[in-house]
């Protein structure tokens, strides 16, 4: 067994050994500690100011409805979906539009969903782009990070939004023409640099 003494004979400090255990409380109240953020992370500001686009203050999180395909609208899904306002969307169960669910059950089949914006299945790659990123790609002019991502279900529509078709672009080939749009003269036209990893660029030499 090892030996808690030094060499000298002197008791080694052990934290193992010093450490007295400290009683923990039967109960702990944590009502100091509590603190509301809802209102930091609220999806609609209760601010009309603060809830358009354009703020800086809040995560923008816009809602794009793709149309229902023919095999949906056969199963008569349409109804799931139903668009209060520009800011919120009521979704329901498509087995309560059917009447397949029971009476426990029905009262809570509905549910009403808030966003920065709600873009319905008529929208176009154009009207989206303007509604909803245009002012993104506008701050990052103005020397702001930007953050433009998607997300949903598979087959829900992001890559169609995202990159879209050569008769409708989406976002990312417009935000790219704004850009380089927006570059006007100032283009690098020579062919003597590239990407080298996590360098800026790396000239290239006469060879």
């Amino acid at each position: 067994m090892e030996s808690h003494l030094n060499p000298d004979g002197v008791p080694r400090p052990s934290y193992v050994f010093s450490a007295d255990p400290i009683a923990r409380p039967l109960e702990i109240n944590f009502d100091g500690v509590k603190l509301d953020l809802s209102h930091e992370f609220s999806l609609v500001a209760s601010n009309p100011a603060a809830n358009s686009l354009g703020s800086k203050n809040y995560l923008q999180v816009c809602l794009r409805i793709r149309p229902f395909t023919q095999s949906e609208k056969e199963h008569e899904a349409e109804g799931c979906v139903q668009v209060l306002d520009s800011q919120s969307v009521l979704l329901k169960d498509p087995q309560s539009i059917l009447g397949h669910l029971s009476e426990k059950s029905s009262g809570q089949v509905a549910q009403k969903f808030s966003f920065s914006k709600v873009f319905g299945p008529e929208t176009s790659q154009k009207e989206f782009f303007l509604g909803c990123i245009m002012q993104p790609v506008k701050d990052l002019l103005e020397g702001h990070s930007r953050l433009i991502f998607t997300y949903g279900l598979t087959n829900s529509g992001k890559t169609y939004t995202f990159q879209g078709t050569e008769e409708n672009i989406g976002i990312l080939p417009r935000t790219l023409n704004v850009l380089f749009d927006s570059l006007q003269e100032r283009l690098y036209t020579k062919m003597s640099f590239k990407p080298h990893r996590c360098r800026e660029y790396l000239k290239l030499s006469s060879d």
